[in-house]
């Protein structure tokens, strides 16, 4: 893979320290500095633009094991390339987007990069990264972003397999720090996908330390769940956000895979699963 023999992240040294000027970081309140530009957005009651993801910012979905997160990433990557899907809004010029899917095997990732190409009629950057080495994760992504600077959205699937203990606190912090630097050098939005802590109750807890991290980090944090009252539905719901907040969205998925995203409605009777 002609991978580098140093580590992607390292600390910096006095000598380059030195070399820092402070006045290069601080911010000129006199400067007109422009929002973000939403790369995905949906809508209020009164149809006013709800931004969910912005350019050169972090993103993370997180949910339990098997509550379709990989389903909604499919959902997300349509309507970024195909510019709408459902409930959900791309009007972003750099809508060139890239998916590193560290899980599933090369079944999955061709059913899900097919799908994609399918539903919104453009080839996406898919990447089967399971089985290597951590390193070489971090090097591929970063490869992408230096021969690809017109791909604006990056998807991580599943952040945890960037790290060999997702509990060390210096690897934690490392590894986010490396996001950081990623999504400010190459301007793009990143988006991570997360588990949640099996035993959690209500809201959940994103794994390990890199889950506390990323919390205070990104800049949208994206739960999905089974609904309660029909298992063969999902509920996408905004844990946090910077900006206001969605509402609630329903999934929905065929006997193809294919999903459906509406609003929900608590109040609303379980609903029959497209077919």
């Amino acid at each position: 893979l002609g991978i580098p023999a140093e580590p992607l992240f390292r600390s910096i040294s006095s000598s380059e320290c030195n070399v820092l000027n402070l006045e290069d970081f601080k911010i000129n309140p006199d400067e007109d500095i422009p929002e973000p530009i939403p790369i995905l957005h949906t809508w209020d009651e009164r149809g006013n633009l709800l931004p969910i993801f912005t350019e050169d910012n972090i993103s993370m979905i997180q949910g339990k094991a098997k509550s379709r997160k990989s389903t909604f990433i499919r959902a997300i990557s349509t309507a970024v390339m195909g510019g709408k899907f459902g409930v959900l809004e791309c009007t972003y010029r750099r809508n060139r987007m890239a998916i590193f899917d560290t899980e599933q095997g090369a079944y999955h990732c061709s059913r899900a990069v097919r799908q994609i190409k399918q539903l919104s009629g453009r080839n996406v950057d898919y990447y089967k990264l399971a089985g290597l080495p951590v390193a070489s994760k971090k090097y591929l992504v970063e490869t992408h972003l230096k021969q690809n600077p017109d791909c604006g959205f990056v998807i991580l699937d599943n952040i945890v397999h960037f790290l060999l203990d997702f509990n060390s606190s210096t690897e934690s912090s490392e590894l986010n720090e490396w996001l950081i630097k990623l999504k400010g050098e190459y301007n793009t939005h990143i988006c991570v996908v997360l588990h949640e802590n099996g035993s959690d109750i209500g809201n959940g807890k994103a794994k390990g330390h890199i889950g506390t991290l990323l919390e205070n980090t990104c800049e949208t944090i994206i739960r999905v769940e089974k609904d309660k009252d029909d298992k063969g539905q999902s509920i996408i719901s905004p844990k946090a956000m910077r900006g206001l907040e969605f509402n609630p969205i329903l999934m929905q998925v065929d006997y193809q895979g294919v999903p459906y995203l509406s609003w929900y409605e608590e109040t609303d009777k379980p609903k029959k699963m497209r077919l």
